[in-house]
């Protein structure tokens, strides 16, 4: 009785070991533009860059490129219309979202990151990263 007693205590603590792993996962990771230096890299699959950036928020596949957004509202009760199509100016510039980074992949690999956020001087900044040249840091706002 007390082996199995033992063994049952084992297994509960091997069960919530691995759901303590599962709470820690890359889906809680704060995006910033430090963060995007690091992590980002030409050529990642779908996989590797939901292991580095958690899940997307959202994804659109289409023919020949794939899109898929990341932003900081996820973690609030914050919510706009969250679109590939347009960047959130006017909700970046008002603080209600931190930051909007798009992933672009061709053949579901990583091909482009822009990531868009509020600078020191109250614009709205992108600072990209793509295989024709270095990273690219510049205002897109007044």
């Amino acid at each position: 009785m007390k082996r199995i007693l033992v063994y049952l205590s084992l297994l509960f603590i091997l069960i919530a070991c691995s759901n303590e792993q599962e709470d820690n996962s890359t889906s809680d990771v704060y995006i910033t533009k430090a963060f995007i230096e690091e992590n980002a890299e030409i050529g990642l699959t779908f996989n590797e860059v939901r292991e580095r950036f958690g899940t997307e928020v959202l994804s659109v596949f289409g023919e020949g490129m794939d899109n898929w957004l990341y932003d900081s509202a996820q973690y609030s009760d914050f919510k706009y219309d969250r679109t590939i199509e347009v960047v959130a100016f006017d909700e970046i510039l008002s603080g209600d979202l931190e930051y909007q980074l798009y992933i672009n992949f061709r053949e579901e690999k990583a091909l482009m990151y822009s990531y868009f956020y509020l600078g020191e001087d109250g614009k709205v900044w992108q600072y990209q990263i793509n295989p024709y040249n270095e990273p690219l840091d510049i205002p897109v706002s007044n």
